[in-house]
């Protein structure tokens, strides 16, 4: 869901430095989520769906 995915993008963007890009990516995924009643994906999700560790993520 293209929801869904640009909120994974703007926590992205935020993470890498790209507050201005990020945040303007959640403020659009969360109007839309919102819209159609989903909750916001956690982390996990993304972790799960690239088929990653959650260590994986940190570095450790």
């Amino acid at each position: 869901m293209r929801a869904t995915l640009e909120f994974w993008a703007g926590r992205l963007l935020i993470h890498s430095g790209r507050e201005v890009e990020g945040t303007l990516a959640l403020e659009r995924s969360a109007g839309m989520l919102d819209l159609l009643g989903l909750p916001y994906p956690p982390l996990e999700s993304l972790v799960e769906e690239l088929g990653l560790e959650r260590d994986d993520l940190t570095g450790t």
